[in-house]
């Protein structure tokens, strides 16, 4: 095993190492996020129930203690663990992250000391090919801090460590993937929060590709994308109810793929393979950037059931039985379906005995009886066998990136009207002018009131040399539509007059959407005939 001194040195040759390789459009893969088999023998009844259900994969954990940087803890009882899951056909995933949320930051030797022990990991356990760098980066209980002075710090301190862990493994296993970032479906972007700072997905997303292009980087930083798919109301919500942008789930993986094309688009990290052919050749190519969903669950009622639970009381709304099996299957359909991703995980296999401490998400209850979910979940893999079978409403298959503000629409009558509404014609002596926009996306603005020789059509180009008699700039809030006035010290000059609006998307300014009312009249303008060209003379 090599030290952290050697792993450094070693580090150099693999600076620009290129990604491991593409994954092809396989079948989904199923599979649980749990710690059981670390502390439990091999075949009991967490091994005879993956089996039973027919899961795939499973996930550790692997806490990093900066006090000890060099330790891996429980590493026998790991090794055991993923000699069973060797015995059992299981794939196993370690996740490697700090175990206090505030031992790397922006210091770069602890920076250094986390990537080493990535490649310790690596080292030591070679039957192991996944490895996930970090856990839900983008919120306060698991990476501090989140800001300073009111900036991103988490995103741009942990692209960092991530570069370097990624090197650091690739320098002794060339052959593994690393996933990152685990990031979480929501986040509230607030740096002066009371409690829980945190960034939401598609702004972490978006910072760390800040960072990334500042790094001056040419090698990736991951291999697999991976994402904490949880409902916008974590343990009542379906998987397939949507976010308001600028958060994100299962039903808005194509925000998190615009996201991630935005971050890194033309550098050296790729980005997700796009279905430019429509659903017809979706599953063709070959993933560029596999989208792996590890960790999802919603606790259930455990009333009835006569396990070990500890009586405390519940700090969420349980679901029943019923709805998670629901729930869980639906998860597993819109996984399926899209072909960028690879696999879904449910966490944990076995209930929490904690009701107010932990997890009762399981299929298992604490005292080992079945719920619904897991017959349900047994059924789908064993008739799904990884493939789409027909869809979920509303949750789009394919994706292909767009270079448009998403969503922008122009409510150019103003506010109170309608998207698509076009200017009314104004009396004669009016000093101000309202209209109004939105976009599905936060996006800047630049608004034009342009004076023009007569009548147009909103698709008609706005005549060369037109100039703007008011100019606004400022900030379409996601799903707002701000009321934007024109305002003049003298009356507006009788005349035709055109508005347009510059719309920019804050994630990626080179994503943009002008939109062009047609022409109104100010007053009662008049127009000069078009003079006809003489008709030419005839030959003699």
């Amino acid at each position: 095993m090599n030290t952290p001194k050697t792993l450094l040195a070693a580090l150099v040759a693999v600076a620009t190492l290129a990604v491991a390789g593409s994954a092809s459009a396989d079948p989904l893969r199923y599979g649980v996020a749990d710690d059981w088999p670390k502390f439990h023998p091999c075949g009991d009844v967490w091994w005879s129930a993956v089996k039973d259900i027919g899961y795939q994969d499973f996930r550790m954990t692997v806490q990093w203690d900066a006090d000890n940087p060099t330790a891996i803890p429980f590493q026998d009882h790991v090794a055991d663990a993923i000699d069973c899951a060797k015995l059992n056909n299981v794939r196993p995933i370690l996740a490697i992250y700090p175990a206090r949320p505030n031992s790397i930051g922006s210091d770069p030797s602890r920076q250094q000391q986390f990537a080493a022990f990535a490649g310790l990991v690596a080292q030591a356990f070679p039957d192991v090919k996944d490895l996930i760098v970090g856990n839900e980066p983008n919120v306060n209980r698991f990476w501090q801090p989140q800001y300073v002075n009111a900036k991103d710090a988490a995103a741009a301190d942990y692209e960092h460590t991530l570069a370097r862990s990624y090197d650091a493994v690739k320098a002794v296993r060339p052959d593994a993937l690393v996933w990152g970032p685990a990031i979480s479906s929501r986040g509230n972007d607030s740096p002066t929060a009371a409690s829980n700072p945190s960034h939401s997905p598609v702004r972490f997303i978006k910072d760390m590709g800040t960072a990334y292009r500042l790094s001056g980087r040419k090698a990736p930083i991951f291999d697999v994308f991976n994402f904490h798919p949880y409902p916008p109301v974590q343990d009542t919500d379906p998987f397939s109810k949507k976010f308001e942008w600028p958060q994100a789930g299962a039903a808005d993986l194509d925000r998190i793929k615009q996201a991630l094309w935005d971050a890194f688009n033309g550098t050296g990290q790729p980005t997700v393979t796009e279905q430019v052919g429509g659903s017809k050749t979706a599953f063709a190519a070959p993933q560029r950037l596999p989208i792996n969903l590890d960790e999802a669950a919603e606790q259930t009622v455990v009333t009835g059931d006569q396990g070990p639970y500890d009586g405390t009381a519940e700090n969420v709304k349980p679901i029943s039985e019923a709805q998670q099996a629901a729930h869980e299957v639906e998860l597993a359909e819109i996984a399926a379906c899209d072909p960028a991703v690879n696999a879904v995980f449910f966490f944990p296999l076995i209930d929490d005995t904690g009701i107010s401490t932990g997890f009762q998400s399981g299929d298992l209850f604490a005292g080992l009886g079945r719920k619904q979910v897991y017959g349900a979940i047994k059924d789908k893999i064993a008739s799904a066998q990884g493939n789409c079978q027909s869809g979920v409403a509303g949750i789009p298959r394919t994706w292909s990136h767009t270079t448009k503000v998403i969503g922008a629409l122009g409510i150019l009558a103003g506010p109170g009207t309608k998207p698509g509404s076009q200017p009314a014609n104004r009396r004669f002596g009016v000093k101000n002018v309202w209209t109004s926009v939105t976009a599905n996306e936060d996006a800047t603005y630049r608004a034009f009131l342009i004076r023009v020789k007569g009548p147009e059509k909103a698709t008609a180009k706005i005549e060369r040399g037109a100039k703007s008699v008011v100019t606004l700039t400022g900030l379409v809030r996601a799903y707002h539509r701000p009321g934007l006035r024109f305002t003049t010290k003298k009356r507006l000059p009788v005349g035709y007059y055109r508005i347009s609006i510059v719309l920019r998307a804050s994630t990626n300014a080179l994503r943009s959407t002008t939109l062009t009312s047609k022409s109104f009249t100010v007053g009662k303008p008049s127009v000069k005939p078009k003079r006809k060209k003489p008709a030419p003379k005839k030959k003699h």
